[in-house]
């Protein structure tokens, strides 16, 4: 099969089979405006082109073979038809009103970039699996295009009768996405570029734990994302303990290369850090990131960590996050505390797939 976002292949197409420019725009239009997947959908297609690009065009490279669903969120699982144990994840999460009840607001979607992981982050489960494989770019961009098509069906109008779709995308899910930087980059015009999704650069965001030379890339790229940086530690010593890849990439040759995306694009960075209890928790640390990002234009994202029966590490306490929140806030850094969020079945950050890692390390 041809992927449809595969350029030179589908042209070569086109031109074998004689089809008109325009009608490979048709196609474009239901895809990226009618969040429509299947060609037999596609009505303003002649049934002939239809049963032709069914049989040699796909949209997405891959199948859904699991959707687990609450009220918080949407966990798919897809797989590559040619290779069942090439499985990775994608999650839909919902935001609701603070104002009305049960009204939903808006909707993110984290999506992978990698098939599992090879980033050593010691509190998170899947890298337990290692890396299998990078994904293409049409397959980081079908897990936008399948959800959107998922919407389209279960969630279909808003109130006032404009289409529901994810409005929120970041690349933090499965992988390290600076890991498959081609991968990414060429996904991201798809997401942003007026004749396709056309969402804004504060929409999109790239999260990345490290590897120093490619975030020189993507800064000299200028990407029209937003840039989210996996800290966990205001220290080189006890970063390096909490994801030892680090070691290779000094904390201090990073932050240079986060001070330039600033610099360059005006926006702040997004600082993760997973709050862990007696680990980057204390009131040193506290201080210590205060000192790290006082000068800097920066946001700080404090994730309490979700408590997992594969990793040995505990949740902080409720009035430890307060405190390390205090501290740091009280230096005039901007601090949002990510409370228990979409922990429900294990689905929250760093227990990706868990129960996938189970089975195949048969962790008990």
């Amino acid at each position: 099969m041809i992927s449809f976002f595969d350029a030179d292949k589908l042209e070569a197409f086109r031109q074998e089979h004689k089809i008109d420019p325009y009608r490979l725009k048709q196609v474009q239009l239901e895809i990226f405006k009618n969040s429509c997947l299947s060609f037999d959908d596609m009505t303003s297609l002649p049934k002939d082109l239809r049963s032709l690009f069914a049989e040699h065009i796909s949209i997405v490279p891959f199948v859904v073979t699991k959707c687990q669903e609450d009220d918080e969120v949407v966990k798919f699982l897809f797989a590559m038809p040619d290779d069942p144990d090439n499985v990775f994840e994608t999650v839909l999460m919902y935001h609701y009103s603070a104002h009305v009840q049960d009204k939903l607001n808006r909707m993110t979607l984290c999506i992978s970039s990698q098939v599992w992981c090879s980033v050593w982050c010691t509190f998170c489960v899947t890298w337990k699996l290692g890396l299998k494989k990078n994904l293409s770019h049409d397959a980081i961009l079908g897990q936008v295009l399948f959800v959107n098509n998922y919407i389209k069906k279960n969630r279909w109008k808003k109130e006032d009768w404009s289409r529901w779709a994810v409005r929120n995308i970041v690349y933090m899910w499965m992988g390290e996405p600076f890991l498959n930087y081609p991968n990414v980059k060429k996904s991201v015009p798809y997401l942003t570029e007026t004749k396709y999704l056309w969402l804004s650069r504060r929409r999109v965001t790239i999260s990345t734990s490290w590897v120093t030379p490619i975030m020189r890339q993507f800064n000299n790229d200028n990407l029209p994302v937003s840039f989210a940086f996996s800290l966990h530690a205001p220290n080189q010593t006890l970063r390096a303990e909490l994801v030892p890849f680090a070691e290779k990439f000094p904390l201090d040759e990073l932050m240079k290369e986060c001070d330039e995306y600033a610099r360059m694009t005006g926006n702040k960075v997004f600082y993760e850090y997973v709050l862990i209890k007696n680990i980057n928790d204390t009131n040193e640390c506290a201080h210590e990131m205060w000192v790290l990002l006082k000068h800097r234009k920066a946001h700080l994202n404090v994730i309490p960590y979700n408590q997992n029966p594969a990793v040995e590490f505990e949740e902080p306490t409720e009035k430890q996050v307060r405190k390390f929140q205090h501290i740091v806030e009280s230096y005039g850094v901007t601090v949002t505390v990510r409370w228990n969020m979409w922990r429900k079945s294990k689905w929250a950050c760093g227990q990706l797939w868990r129960e996938e890692v189970e089975k195949k390390l048969k962790i008990k």
